[in-house]
């Protein structure tokens, strides 16, 4: 049986760890269980509690209003595969992945650091860019791939969640990956069919295209059907993360699971080229996301309750936070290695840290670079042919649809700025090339993931191909 910690000691504990005192740490009897649920392509201002008009996360909005919500959260990738790894290991993803598609290299996640300290790992996911034969089952005990939709990662969460744990056994942490919105399939199981009258209008801009690779960013036509089909994913991923969180508030554990509920990349809807385009761009409809945590059916109020956290974050905040939250800081590499970018936000969450990062960095794999710095977001686009590169500035206070180009008006004052971005491009293109050698002679993707992941879009080699 699982032994309750009243209350007052959790709190006190988890504040403690953010005043510099006990790191977190709890006796391995009394840490918490774990629920990751991961959703690709699940954008912040399309959730109803950070100001979205349609009724179409109403589980979601009532999960984030009771725990905590951070509505600013950044994803250093906007891609499922190197995004997920970020949210599992704390790291850069470029010093942790190799390869299109992605995989992730050996070394400390959250499966292997829990499973350590005795912890049942189970996982369910529905993409195939976390395929195991990637790297993504490292660690855990149970890791079921699924083709069909969210609602089949629910069912697997209410059986995983229902049962008590076996006499002498350790605490659970289970990871479910929900990708019904990347893109919109018929699988869904979701047709629009909004009559709500909150379609909202295409984007406009008010000073000409941004500068680009190539792609000329203008609204493109279908706007509101695709931002319909957008919606009525994110309802059925709603309606799924419902029943997960259903099955925690009910089952043996209830009052002692931290559920985390994240969006590893958001979406284009048109506001900058077409909708769903493929290689993603580094817009803020792309690179925000939320994360949302919390502890249902708990009997009293645990921390965090109703907080709301507004500055920028990253993605891979996850783990040291969830860590943090459950007992287990201790668990984490010490020292950090190379590459390790997240931060526990606990000592945010309680008003101790109101700006966790300087900088976040987020990169794709066809070469374009940001740097974010809490209001203003600087792009470095590279041009086929030409030596130079194309920049782009955009504060985000005044012009939060990024709209306005302002570089070539600010380039002077914002040369630091572009000094870090170019830094730190130099380091992850000198981490990702040692990575490329370190997975030299890895085996290539299986024909059936290869076939399900060019159905997803991904460019994969050919058997043939090294």
């Amino acid at each position: 049986m699982t032994r309750r910690v009243p209350v007052a000691a959790l709190g006190a504990a988890v504040l403690c760890a953010a005043c510099g005192g006990s790191g977190g740490r709890l006796a391995p009897e009394d840490r918490r269980h774990l629920v990751l649920v991961t959703v690709s392509s699940l954008r912040s201002d399309h959730l109803g509690i950070a100001g979205y008009p349609r009724n179409s996360t109403t589980r979601l909005d009532l999960f984030g209003a009771a725990g905590a919500i951070l509505p600013e959260a950044v994803t250093p990738w906007p891609e499922t595969g190197r995004a997920a790894a970020a949210a599992l290991t704390g790291m850069d993803p470029s010093r942790i992945t190799t390869g299109d598609p992605a995989r992730l290299l050996a070394g400390p996640n959250l499966a292997g650091m829990l499973a350590s300290a005795g912890y049942r790992t189970r996982a369910a996911v529905t993409h195939p860019a976390l395929a195991a034969e990637l790297g993504f089952g490292a660690g855990f005990e149970e890791y079921r791939e699924a083709a069909g939709p969210a609602s089949s990662v629910a069912d697997f969460a209410e059986e995983a969640l229902s049962d008590p744990a076996p006499e002498g056994s350790g605490p659970l942490f289970l990871w479910l990956h929900l990708s019904d919105p990347e893109p919109p399939h018929p699988e869904t199981g979701a047709e629009p069919g909004w009559d709500d009258g909150l379609t909202p209008e295409g984007p406009r801009f008010r000073t000409g295209p941004i500068p680009s690779s190539g792609t000329t960013p203008a609204p493109g036509d279908g706007y509101g059907a695709s931002v319909d089909r957008y919606d009525a994913a994110i309802g059925a991923v709603d309606q799924a993360a419902g029943r997960i969180l259903d099955a925690v508030a009910r089952g043996p554990a209830a009052g002692e699971t931290l559920v985390v509920v994240a969006g590893l990349h958001g979406e284009s809807l048109g506001e900058h080229g077409d909708a769903f385009a493929r290689p993603r761009g580094l817009f803020r409809e792309t690179l925000g996301v939320p994360i949302l945590l919390g502890w249902p059916g708990a009997e009293a109020d645990r921390f965090p309750a109703e907080v709301r956290f507004t500055a920028a974050v990253s993605l891979a905040d996850i783990a040291p936070t969830a860590l943090d939250l459950i007992g287990a800081a201790g668990l984490l590499p010490d020292p950090r290695p190379a590459g390790f970018v997240g931060k526990s936000l606990v000592p945010a969450l309680g008003g101790r840290d109101p700006r966790p990062h300087r900088r976040l960095y987020s990169r794709t794999a066809a070469g374009l670079f940001s740097v974010f710095d809490g209001r203003l977001r600087m792009l470095r686009i590279p041009v086929p042919g030409q030596e130079e590169p194309l920049f782009a500035l955009f504060n985000l206070v005044r012009d939060p649809n990024e709209a306005e180009n302002r570089y070539m008006e600010g380039r002077m004052t914002t040369e630091p700025l572009r000094a870090e971005l170019e830094t730190r491009r130099l380091q992850t293109v000198a981490w990702m090339q040692a990575n490329e050698r370190a997975a030299a002679g890895a085996a290539p993707v299986s024909p059936g993931l290869r076939e399900a992941l060019a159905a997803r879009g991904y460019p994969t080699a050919s058997p043939e191909e090294p």
